[in-house]
């Protein structure tokens, strides 16, 4: 065997896990991305959006009932505060923890609701190719009383 082909055997695990290491970052900027990002949408009022772009598709129904209810309640989010995440790559989960501060028309107190928010990464599957690869949103809207 020439040397060449030893040094390539030798670097091959290298590239590998340089590629592993590589991908694993990318879903870790991903998933703290997407946490920001949903949480922005609630900010503002987009709900309906937030739902399709972040919610698996299992609990898509029962999000957008709460959804439905927040807009037709007059639900207006003042700020929002994410107090802790944290994005398990390996394990394909995340957890989040936010605090909404809202107010509900014709009240006009301040008040502030808890989301503890739980997350999944689904990878792109041949065989259902209307899947996307990234994390989904798999726990409801927090009660905005």
């Amino acid at each position: 065997m020439s040397i060449r082909f030893c040094v390539l055997l030798l670097l091959l695990p290298v590239l590998f896990g340089g590629c592993a290491s590589f991908r694993a970052k990318n879903r870790q900027d991903a998933c703290e991305k997407m946490i920001k990002d949903y949480n922005r949408m609630i900010r503002w009022q987009e709900a309906e959006k937030a739902g399709i772009a972040f919610v698996d598709a299992k609990q898509r129904p029962s999000f957008d009932k709460g959804a439905e209810a927040l807009r037709r309640r007059g639900v207006t989010v003042a700020d929002y505060r994410i107090l802790a995440k944290e994005c398990l790559v390996e394990k394909k989960k995340a957890e989040s923890t936010v605090e909404f501060d809202y107010f509900v028309m014709p009240n006009n107190r301040l008040k502030t609701v808890t989301d503890h928010q739980s997350w999944i990464f689904i990878e792109e599957n041949p065989a259902e190719p209307e899947l996307k690869e990234g994390w989904r949103l798999v726990s409801p809207l927090p009660e905005f009383k």
